[in-house]
């Protein structure tokens, strides 16, 4: 699998957090909880991606990811953005490797893929975990991008 947009994407993330400057959100999360989410996916990711190496065929759900509660306790155990953006540094670091590494017969596992988003269930299908690897780099990053740059407060 070609992980160069998955690298770019994700240092794009590492080099907007890193750079700081947020503002609080008047609705939604803060840049905090945005990275805290982003660690928690790939932590899901990584555990997903695990079992299928063992020949299991895991669900992939990511409502504990994106539940408030989980995100405020991942920002508190952290102790701020810096701790933050190095536990994603090294989560993605390993999803990167893992998607280099996949086989075809992974890459072709079918995976129950539910995504929650602001409370509703957004898909629920099963695709092929090489293609939901692939849109963690180009397709929910690129998001999530998108979403710190709108938290950089205005000079």
């Amino acid at each position: 699998m070609d992980t160069s947009e998955m690298r770019r994407n994700y240092t794009s993330v590492v080099e907007l957090a890193r750079g700081g400057g947020f503002r609080a959100p008047s609705e939604g999360w803060s840049a905090e909880q945005v990275i805290a989410h982003l660690t928690a996916n790939d932590e899901l990711f990584l555990a997903v991606g695990e079992a299928i190496r063992r020949g299991e065929r895991p669900d992939y759900d990511n409502l504990e990811s994106v539940t408030e509660e989980t995100l405020q306790r991942r920002v508190a155990e952290a102790g701020g953005m810096a701790a933050l953006v190095d536990r994603l540094e090294a989560t993605s670091a390993r999803l990167i490797e893992h998607a280099e590494s996949l086989s075809q017969d992974e890459a072709a596992a079918q995976v129950r893929f539910h995504v929650f988003h602001d409370g509703h269930t957004l898909v629920d299908e099963v695709r092929r975990w090489g293609d939901i690897v692939a849109g963690q780099g180009n397709i929910h990053i690129p998001i999530h991008i998108r979403q710190l740059r709108a938290l950089i407060a205005s000079p």
